[in-house]
């Protein structure tokens, strides 16, 4: 704000620069994070002020103390940084903690501010180490905004649709109404980012404190929402991002959003004049997961997936036409997840065995008795049966060999023959659900899913290869990067997909009949799913054979081909990827493709 008009002072304006690191008396400060205290210390900004204090005496400053605590903030705005503690690679290169590395910071100092900010750290707090320093600032805005105040942040676009981020987003979701986020829709972290120097997608979040409003008679919403603003590229200058923010306040205080029930219809389109920057949508905002609109450059795709997770499949390119119904529902209705790679395989760091497997890869026996789909290799995994590409080797141990061989036992037991894939590059992968000729143990890239009945294998199997599989995985994962679908494996089971109890034996039989006719076909990348003659069959099969929905379907040109194109030119699932696979005899090459 001050660098806007750089010649005009304010009115009151005092600026500090935090104490940060050792200080006198053996204690540590963390900067700004330090104000998360209930009650700010006078001598912090004792401190600060004799640092620097806006041109001001210490004394000027004194009654800041009672000006900037908890709830006293009509308006929070933040850029904080991004950084997290690094894991055991980021120790090895020398880095120690850069959240708390600046200033040549010695390590010992930076443990002490780790400490110091897990104490600062209330029960309330929504902080994630995971997530960096970031979601310890937004608890920071969190606090010292009041009642009917506003908080607009920037952030990374982990904060939407982030695993370590969800605890945050509850929180916003519960304490604020109002809420706007902004983010575009680019094939790379530089195209998706607002600022000039950080490398990372990100989002713009601007929101109205709700906390207490009731009380004042203000109206609380009965299922909280978003407006979403999708912006096709970074605003090139401040005065087109003045026009692009005036244009979405204005559509907003018009109530002419369109909301992402009312699809597939598009979404307000965001004009300056008659160029296109983007879209709004409003939302409702999820209970729990990540907030999917962010970053989807088709709107009717994401208003086409919303319907589709509540059962009703969108006949794109036929407005006249009520959608299909479909059984959905989440995996975990009618599966169970697999284990963490670490409990397979994984040391303590004494050494001590937490996982009762060694890892070897490849496998040393031609039948390995216990054997592993662990990583990926993607020209291996063209076709819906895979190879197992590892084997466990059960530990030898000094001492507790019986309880190394109880765990190995009570892991076999999950094996099983098909395994979700948490990883998903779809620029370069052609599978979501792969299928191995006998029981595996499921690994970092692909947990295995234990379904309640083996025959409901081969439906589950079409449906998440299927066009409307990857259109809910893609919707539901984390999409942070362009390209990539990510999960956790906790969160496979809240994966929507087709309700396969819902099938008769009939269509359970047609199912592993349309798949064993399908076993020997090579499918392409998610990216080129509009050009896969595999896919579309498999499309096919599923939708017609299977399911017994109406042929016009699956025409050429049909609604299933829209949706295939749409899918294909998304940023998020091409990720700007300049070469596609061809299959050429029982190989693939690359070769270069036209510009999207």
């Amino acid at each position: 704000l001050a660098g806007a008009h750089p010649a005009t002072p304010f009115g009151g304006e005092c600026l500090l620069t935090m104490p940060y690191g050792a200080q006198p008396g053996g204690e540590v400060s963390v900067g700004s994070l330090d104000l998360l205290a209930p009650q700010v210390q006078a001598r912090m900004i004792g401190q600060a002020a004799a640092v620097t204090a806006g041109g001001r005496a210490p004394e000027d400053v004194d009654d800041l103390v009672s000006r900037i605590g908890h709830g006293q903030f009509d308006l929070v705005i933040m850029n904080p940084p991004f950084t997290r503690p690094a894991g055991p690679e980021g120790e090895k290169k020398g880095t120690g903690n850069p959240a708390f590395a600046a200033f040549n910071t010695p390590r010992a100092v930076q443990q002490r501010m780790q400490a110091q900010l897990q104490h600062l750290r209330d029960s309330d707090s929504t902080a994630s180490g995971n997530a960096g320093l970031a979601s310890d600032f937004s608890d920071l805005a969190h606090a010292k905004v009041r009642a009917g105040g506003r908080v607009a942040l920037v952030l990374p676009l982990s904060a939407i649709s982030g695993g370590a981020w969800e605890t945050t987003r509850r929180q916003w979701r519960e304490h604020y109404r109002d809420t706007i986020v902004v983010t575009i829709a680019g094939t790379g972290a530089d195209e998706c980012s607002f600022s000039a120097d950080t490398g990372m997608a990100e989002c713009l979040l601007a929101t109205l404190h709700n906390d207490r409003l009731q009380a004042t008679g203000y109206r609380l919403q009965a299922t909280p929402r978003a407006v979403f603003a999708v912006l096709n590229r970074q605003p090139a200058f401040s005065l087109r991002s003045d026009l692009i923010a005036d244009a979405i306040q204005h559509a907003i205080a018009q109530g002419n959003v369109r909301k992402l029930e009312e699809g597939p219809a598009g979404g307000t389109p965001i004009l300056l004049g008659d160029e296109y920057c983007g879209y709004l949508l409003d939302c409702p905002l999820p209970e729990g997961g990540p907030w999917p609109v962010a970053g989807i450059a088709d709107a009717e795709l994401a208003q086409a997936a919303y319907l589709l997770e509540r059962g009703e499949l969108a006949l794109l390119g036929s407005p006249l036409e009520p959608p299909l119904p479909i059984a959905v529902t989440a995996i975990g209705n009618f599966g169970s997840r697999g284990l963490y790679s670490s409990d397979i395989n994984w040391n303590y760091g004494d050494g001590s065995p937490r996982g009762p497997f060694d890892l070897i890869k490849p496998p040393h026996s031609t039948i390995p008795t216990y054997p592993m789909l662990w990583a990926h290799n993607a020209k291996a995994e063209r076709q819906l049966v895979v190879e197992p590409d590892s084997e466990g080797q059960i530990k030898s141990v000094p001492a507790g060999q019986e309880e190394i061989n109880e765990k190995a036992a009570r892991i076999w037991a999950t094996a099983n023959r098909t395994h979700y894939n948490r990883d998903l590059r779809f620029n370069s992968q052609s599978l979501i659900v792969a299928m191995t000729e006998r029981p595996c143990i499921g690994g970092m890239a692909w947990p295995s899913l234990g379904l309640e009945r083996p025959e409901w294998e081969y439906a589950f199997a079409l449906w998440c290869n299927s066009t409307l599989g990857l259109l809910l995985h893609w919707w539901t994962t984390n999409k942070t990067q362009n390209g990539r679908g990510r999960t956790t494996v906790t969160a496979i089971p809240r994966i929507p997909a087709l309700d396969v109890r819902a099938l008769t034996p009939a269509q359970h039989e047609a199912a592993r009949e349309a798949f064993e006719a399908l076993r020997g076909e090579r499918f392409l990348p998610f990216d080129q799913i509009d050009e896969d003659p595999a896919r579309a069959e498999l499309d096919r099969r599923l939708l017609l054979g299977v399911l017994g929905l109406p042929p016009a379907l699956c025409e050429e040109g049909g609604p299933l081909a829209l949706l295939r194109r749409k899918l294909a030119a998304e940023p998020q699932i091409h990720g700007g990827k300049r070469t596609r696979v061809v299959f050429e005899g029982g190989g693939e090459r690359t070769e270069r493709r036209p510009p999207r």
